[in-house]
């Protein structure tokens, strides 16, 4: 008789949730370097100031995107180019996304223009 050796194999399911893993813990070591270059430049994304007006998660999740949108057109209207580009880890993967001077005004007046927005900075 021949002894049979049983080799080890890992499952479909235990690769994925390694993978995964291993997905998550680059996406946060990206996302800390990138927020620290961020800060460094002085520029804030609209994620950033909703989120520092008082918007929830949820709020800042759904309507980011299209506040940042009329916070954009503002600021076209006003200087006569597109703000700046930075990357960002956003739902776990890197994407680039416009960064303000967080001074600049043109962010409150696209924040007013959007309803969803709007009650954030009508004090």
């Amino acid at each position: 008789m021949n002894p049979t050796a049983t080799l080890y194999t890992r499952s479909r399911a235990a690769r994925i949730a390694a993978a995964r893993i291993i997905r998550t813990r680059i996406g946060a070591a990206l996302d800390t370097f990138l927020n620290r270059a961020l800060r460094a430049r002085g520029l804030v994304t609209i994620s950033q100031v909703l989120a520092d007006l008082g918007a929830d998660a949820d709020l800042v999740r759904r309507y980011a995107s299209h506040a940042g949108k009329k916070v954009k057109a503002a600021y076209l209207a006003a200087h006569g180019r597109e703000p700046v580009q930075v990357w960002k880890v956003v739902t776990g993967r890197p994407r680039q996304v416009l960064a303000y001077n967080p001074t600049e005004p043109v962010i409150r007046d696209g924040l007013a223009a959007y309803q969803r927005t709007a009650h954030l900075v009508a004090t």
